[in-house]
């Protein structure tokens, strides 16, 4: 089998490939390949050189060229475009490295929530206890007379119900661990009232579904933030900033903030939910009469229509017309 070739690709491993194809059966056939130097490959690599040449050597345009010169400016120019693919892809699996930890990260913590070992309620209060302390250190950070503390109830109480003396006593404190030590309590009264209402089965499925939920929905949308973030750092290059440790440094930031999220929409959430039971509908009563017996058969009485000249049933002695007929 001769095999030609019209052109030559921009990687070695294609042309080789078509030479291939020229060998059947034991016999190693042959293959011819034939370059214009107006070929892409030629004219972005190494055409200039050879043109130069081919001019001082006054050469016709229409003359074949066979020489070793011309094959070795090939395999020079396939073997920077193959170098050129190579830094690409090693570029994008870089990228893709980045997202790969996340998701493994993500993943593992998912797996962990499926476990039916796994305490979900000691999870939550946990969460629900980080939640208070960042919350009391956040309005706290100055001297005591200058707490928010009316902020403070406000905030915890949009969380779990609080009882009404628990503006006095947080006014009353005077360190934030106190606050922090005294929410807790509460948060952890209110979630064992929340599991006695609900019930300890239905609770575990609650706890888990707002678990999975969370961080489903969350890991989403921190997916596409993460690939509007690719195609952004991109122009930090013009600032003389490597766009991949950008990334990197980004990607990082915000993967920290993921966790956060995620705790406090739990935290939000977890107390606020319930069972919907379905109304009974009322049972509607259908006065019927004895039914009359045909043969074998029974049959329920129909009401009948009075006429139009027939007295009213109402009993006024009118006609049906004249009464409720009209």
């Amino acid at each position: 089998l001769f095999v030609i070739g019209t052109e030559r690709h921009e990687a070695r491993r294609i042309d080789d490939q078509l030479r291939g194809r020229a060998g059947r059966q034991g016999d190693a056939g042959a293959s011819r390949f034939f370059v214009s130097l107006k070929d892409d490959l030629m004219r972005i690599f190494g055409s200039e050189r050879i043109q130069s040449i081919l001019t001082t050597l006054k050469m016709p345009e229409d003359q074949p060229i066979e020489n070793g010169i011309i094959s070795k400016a090939i395999e020079s120019a396939q073997a920077k475009i193959e170098g050129f693919n190579f830094d690409s892809r090693k570029h994008v699996l870089e990228y893709d490295d980045v997202m790969n930890k996340q998701r493994e990260t993500i993943y593992k913590r998912r797996k962990e929530l499926l476990e039916p070992t796994t305490d979900l309620k000691v999870m939550i209060l946990n969460m629900v206890a980080q939640e208070i302390e960042k919350i009391a250190g956040f309005h706290t950070a100055g001297r005591p007379d200058e707490w928010n503390r009316k902020e403070i109830v406000e905030t915890f109480f949009a969380i779990f119900p609080m009882p009404q003396d628990a503006p006095e006593k947080i006014n009353s404190f005077s360190s934030p661990e106190e606050i922090i030590e005294y929410a807790i309590d509460i948060s952890k009264t209110a979630y064992e009232a929340k599991e006695k209402e609900l019930g300890l089965e239905a609770t575990r499925q609650i706890e888990k579904v707002i678990l999975l939920r969370s961080l489903d929905t969350i890991w989403m949308d921190h997916l596409d933030e993460m690939e509007h973030l690719r195609d952004s750092v991109k122009l930090r290059a013009y600032g003389q900033k490597d766009p991949l440790v950008e990334y990197k440094n980004e990607g990082h930031k915000m993967f920290q903030g993921l966790f956060g999220v995620i705790q406090t929409n739990v935290v939000t959430v977890i107390y606020k939910v319930g069972i919907m039971k379905e109304p009974k509908l009322p049972e509607k009563v259908i006065e019927m009469g004895p039914a009359k017996t045909l043969g074998n058969s029974s049959v329920a009485p129909t009401k009948k229509e009075p006429g139009r000249n027939d007295p009213c049933p109402c009993g006024s002695g009118k006609k049906y017309k004249k009464c409720h007929g009209q």
